[in-house]
């Protein structure tokens, strides 16, 4: 009675053609590009926003707003276990700090500062604090920030500095567990966290060396003959004045490592190292246990007229992490409604009939990927669209999950921050004093290095992950689909 019904409702949907589909995309793709250019909107609130203008699109096709919400929501619920991981997150920075790991890994980077290394410890010093807090931006304000004082003292190019800062700070968002764009590509591919972060490694950690041995050289090349150590000096007695810098701070550091090496849980390692780290606060470094409870759900604020200590400290808690939250549902409800209203099918058909290979249909999803994040300067909007579309493409391919999540992570996160009128650009020429992203793009390794190491490794077949193993990558017909499915206890069709 009920299949019934629903098949009779089925029947009553109009199906989109391929420039109807086109049409949605290029409505949903001006009003974002609208929203985070002239009007300068935050990416959630349009992602949100999104689902009303979708709206009159999907009226068309016989679909009530009743119905979008149902979409939305049944696909928003696996916004849950990220959104916790990026709270979690949010409380760890804020007690990382109070409990003086940050600072410690901080003080460690900036004594080993020499004229000639300082481009590869500027690197290597930001990967390991994005690693640790989870965010590009996050390193830029504070790690960034410092390095990038240093090295004016030192006479160095502020484009080249830059690059070294932003090389290292997106290899961190990328690989940290507690990085949003690393668990929203993880989310909506339904891949496993960290699945996807072992699999991105196989290309990020030879580009990672490449970039290194590249800095050694441009450093010990261009290094600064005026270097001044008094400005490193005095950030360095700043963060002594305030904590104390020693093995008890890092303690947090190894927990964490060590259960998410044992593989336990994400949000419970995130935990433990968070509430190791506001024991510390409050034992080792003197906070009151009030202060230390405010500081994980409001952020991390010391008063001090030191311009830098301010910008390197006052951050994280639970608060700051809210717009990632919604970037999340408001990503993935409008992902939820494109698939369920067959808004994506007819582009799905137009990539089947011209992708010959799972090869070149990674590599043209990376491609697709630049593109997006090209037009619409942000790597989210192409994050949930691509993440939406093409899942079931890549397994008719017999490629796994994370194939594309590797992809959209190599040219969406990594590729943004160098287009000019992108989000993350802004940010970065605005937080790092650089005029334009044309003046670190040349030295920004990391960033287009990794793509170029993951082509050549498609195009050579190297670790190339397959649902079946037997089977090379030439598409499937739908009953060798059905098989692999029932092989596998996987959905052979859909996301």
């Amino acid at each position: 009675m009920f299949k019934k019904k629903e098949k009779m409702e089925s029947s009553s949907k109009k199906k989109p053609t391929l420039g109807f589909s086109l049409l949605v995309i290029l409505v949903l793709c001006v009003f974002v590009y609208l929203g985070v250019g002239p009007l300068n909107l935050n990416i959630a609130l349009l992602l949100f926003l999104s689902w009303i203008v979708i709206a009159p699109f999907a009226a068309y096709l016989g679909y009530s707003f009743h119905d979008l919400e149902g979409f939305a929501y049944d696909m928003a619920k696996s916004a849950l276990p990220p959104a916790a991981i990026i709270m979690s997150v949010g409380i760890m920075i804020a007690t990382w700090l109070a409990g003086g790991t940050v600072p410690t890994v901080l003080v460690v980077g900036l004594k080993l500062i020499t004229p000639k290394l300082f481009l590869l410890v500027t690197f290597v010093l930001c990967s390991l604090v994005s690693m640790l807090m989870g965010t590009s931006w996050g390193t830029a304000g504070t790690a960034g920030v410092a390095m990038m004082g240093v090295g004016l003292s030192m006479g160095m190019s502020p484009g080249i500095v830059a690059g070294a800062v932003i090389s290292g700070a997106y290899f961190g968002d990328k690989m940290s567990p507690m990085s949003d764009s690393t668990n929203i590509c993880a989310t909506v591919t339904k891949t496993d966290l960290m699945t996807h972060i072992k699999y991105m490694s196989i290309s990020s950690i030879p580009a990672f060396i490449i970039s290194a041995i590249l800095y050694t050289i441009v450093g010990m090349v261009k290094g600064g003959t005026n270097y001044d150590p008094s400005q490193v000096d005095s950030i360095i007695t700043n963060l002594n004045a305030v904590f104390k810098i020693d093995f008890i701070s890092v303690i947090p550091i190894i927990l964490v490592l060590a259960m998410l090496f044992m593989k336990k849980s994400v949000v419970v390692s995130l935990l433990v190292g968070a509430i190791s780290a506001g024991v510390i606060a409050v034992v080792h470094q003197g906070f009151p246990i009030a202060s230390v409870g405010t500081f994980m759900m409001n952020g991390f604020k010391i008063e001090t007229e030191d311009a830098i200590l301010r910008s390197l400290l006052n951050r994280g808690g639970m608060t700051s992490m809210l717009t990632l939250v919604a970037t999340f549902i408001g990503a993935l409800g409008l992902g939820g409604m494109m698939n369920k209203t067959g808004l994506i099918q007819p582009l799905l058909d137009a990539l089947t009939r011209r992708v010959r290979s799972g090869k070149s249909l990674i590599i043209t999803t990376m491609v697709l990927t630049w593109i997006l994040v090209t037009v619409i300067a942000t790597n989210n909007f192409a994050f949930a669209m691509l993440g939406t579309l093409l899942p079931s493409l890549f397994r008719k391919y017999n490629l796994k999950s994370e194939n594309l999540s590797r992809a959209l992570e190599d040219c969406g996160t990594l590729g943004n921050v160098l287009v000019p009128w992108s989000v993350g650009a802004m940010f970065m020429t605005g937080t790092l004093g650089v005029t334009s992203s044309l003046d670190y793009l040349p030295w920004a390794f990391q960033n287009y290095i990794t793509p170029l190491v993951t082509i050549v490794m498609v195009l050579t077949g190297f670790r190339i992950a397959k649902v079946d193993p037997t089977r090379d990558l030439s598409p499937l017909s739908d009953s060798e689909l059905a098989l692999l499915a029932e092989e596998t206890g996987e959905e052979g069709h859909g996301v």
